[in-house]
């Protein structure tokens, strides 16, 4: 099973899709839909998951574009000539970057998360589009408005972006300590708890909003990976030991 983003799902040429656990091979605390080498799954598991991710979307995986993920903010933009990065192993995946840019059509790019955000940001005008992982770390360096400016060098407007946060840590899942929250923005901080609580959305819809995309441009799902072990991969939820589900798109 597949999830969209609805205000998404009009833009011509675009395809995405937010993944589940659902409709894999991989087993035991992998089941089933599991799309990362790096998590102490069988390779050949993680293979033919992207495999049939590929094909229940109708796109090419040895296309397919990885980033070896590392809760920065740096981005790289892709062309056709980094096709299969990443794609069927762990090694050749684009190294250090957690989120991905491509302007050009048949790339797929993925960004794999168990508990972090991985939004999606389109220029609908000039069809470019981000994928991006972020967690804490990622959103206190501003990873997503770091994205869009390395967009905007290749033509994007503010104006023209239409955004999509996925699947993540709710503010009740989401304890932090006092070290991290002396790095978040007070307004992103929940009382009420025994120790500090961080609203992940919140913090991302900041920098979204501060970089000047509308509030109307930006859709949030609200569905909480370690609410919900049994639809989705979180590492909270399972002490560390799980698989990743992701965000692909591409243009067409």
């Amino acid at each position: 099973m597949f999830l969209t983003f609805k205000s998404l799902q009009s833009i011509p040429n675009l395809r995405h899709a937010v993944t589940t656990r659902d409709g894999g091979v991989s087993q035991r605390e992998y089941s089933a839909l599991n799309l990362a080498f790096h998590v102490g799954d069988d390779a050949k598991d993680v293979i033919e998951n992207r495999k049939l991710l590929a094909s229940s979307l109708e796109f090419d995986a040895k296309t397919l574009v990885c980033a070896q993920q590392v809760h920065g903010a740096d981005s790289k933009v892709v062309t056709k000539k980094y096709a299969g990065r990443g794609a069927l192993d762990w090694n050749s995946a684009i190294l250090e970057t957690d989120a991905l840019i491509v302007n050009e059509k048949q790339v797929p790019i993925l960004v794999l998360v168990a508990d972090c955000a991985p939004i999606l940001i389109v220029d609908f005008k000039r069809e470019i589009l981000a994928v991006v992982h972020a967690g804490w770390r990622g959103a206190v360096a501003k990873i997503a408005s770091q994205t869009i400016s390395q967009m905007i060098e290749y033509g994007t407007q503010v104006k023209d972006l239409q955004v999509g946060i996925g699947p993540c840590l709710c503010v009740d899942c989401f304890e932090i300590g006092e070290e991290v929250a002396a790095q978040i923005p007070q307004q992103c901080l929940i009382e009420g708890f025994k120790k500090p609580h961080l609203d992940l959305r919140a913090l991302i819809q900041s920098d979204l909003l501060a970089k000047g995309v509308l509030p109307s441009c930006i859709e949030t799902m609200n569905h909480c990976p370690k609410c919900d072990k049994e639809m989705f991969f979180s590492h909270r939820g399972k002490n560390g030991k799980t698989g990743r589900f992701g965000l692909v798109a591409w243009w067409e």
